[in-house]
């Protein structure tokens, strides 16, 4: 069988799925991606860039057009309940090399591959049979296929990851920490700053 003619389901439109459809189809692969949400989604933390990912994207012919993006991050102060500063974040330890808005990011990955893969927006894997030649899918649409592979980038909770293996609780162990990670109008008057 040629590369050509092996088919590839992704499923997740984030960075990981929209960067592997991109490399997928760059080496010859028929590319799907299955997305839950109706398009590409917008909002997200920033993304950091370092060392060899700079290589990546350069080789993705995107480094240029990602450095145009770059949100040029200084340091965070951490404060207490009063507003009093009691700390700093140096940027290099939360920035990397290259920052850039997750919204941006997804935007550009996608259109990098737009036109080579094929995109299945607002439809979701239900079930996954799997053997030793590839895997049937169903999806909630109720849309049935076969692929050579599957590949979930589908998120934290990730339904491939509880179709494969079962379910996540049986995986995940908390740590007791939360994060929120949100925009909000800059109040403070903030410049590359946090």
């Amino acid at each position: 069988m040629t590369t050509k003619s092996k088919k590839v389901l992704i499923s997740g439109a984030g960075v990981a799925g929209l960067a592997l459809a991109h490399w997928l189809d760059r080496g010859g692969f028929m590319v799907t991606v299955v997305e839950r949400a109706p398009a590409v989604r917008h909002g997200g933390y920033a993304v950091d860039f370092r060392g060899e990912a700079l290589d990546v994207l350069d080789r993705m012919d995107l480094l240029e057009r990602i450095r145009a993006l770059d949100t040029e991050m200084g340091d965070a102060a951490m404060v207490d309940a009063e507003g009093r500063q009691y700390a700093t974040l140096p940027a290099a330890v939360f920035a990397g090399d290259l920052e850039v808005p997750k919204t941006d990011l997804t935007r550009l990955l996608h259109a990098a591959a737009r036109d080579s893969a094929e995109y299945l927006f607002g439809d979701s894997i239900s079930a996954v049979e799997q053997d030793a030649d590839g895997v049937n899918v169903a999806f909630e649409s109720g849309l049935s296929r076969r692929f050579d592979l599957l590949v979930g980038a589908d998120g934290l909770h990730s339904r491939v990851r509880s179709l494969t293996f079962g379910p996540e609780e049986r995986f995940v162990r908390s740590l007791g920490i939360c994060t929120a990670i949100f925009s909000l109008p800059n109040h403070l008057g903030l410049h590359h700053t946090g």
